[in-house]
């Protein structure tokens, strides 16, 4: 089981460098492996990561709907994970509420925010200083003050 989930965490790496070297349709590929490997066998951390990955691939491709879907399952992962992971779950609220913005489901953006916050301020003090997710998070919630003011 553990070389499955080095597989599918190795094909996300790839998958992440290949997005880095603007070879989109090569990413989406392999995350698209790690993705069946990790459904295969209930790793939810590698799942979630190539999730985030497919759903900024169709987000960044225009594909929004498809995006948010994909980014809403990166997020249903995130207690599921076998290893806490705060990065993985603070990178997936930051993509999801920008692609929320960007579909206008302010709804849905809102109690992503105060959980966002939460999660982020939870790294800083983790790590006993403030870390940048912290900073996201309150860009974040200052969008969506900026949003519901207008």
């Amino acid at each position: 089981m553990q070389r499955f989930r080095d597989q599918g965490e190795a094909l996300c790496k790839v998958a992440a460098r290949l997005c880095y070297l603007d070879k989109e349709q090569e990413a989406e590929r392999y995350f698209q492996r790690a993705r069946k490997i990790a459904e295969a066998h209930g790793f939810f951390s590698v799942e979630c990561e190539s999730c985030l990955g497919l759903g900024n691939l169709a987000v960044t491709g225009g594909r929004e709907q498809e995006g948010v879907e994909l980014l809403r399952n990166a997020l249903v992962c995130v207690p599921l994970f076998e290893e806490e992971d705060t990065i993985l779950e603070l990178n997936v609220l930051f993509f999801f509420t920008d692609a929320l913005f960007d579909t206008h489901a302010i709804d849905e953006v809102e109690p992503l925010v105060a959980r966002y916050l939460e999660a982020a301020k939870a790294e800083s003090q983790k790590r006993g200083r403030l870390h940048f997710t912290e900073f996201q998070s309150l860009c974040t919630s200052a969008r969506l003050h900026e949003v519901l003011c207008t």
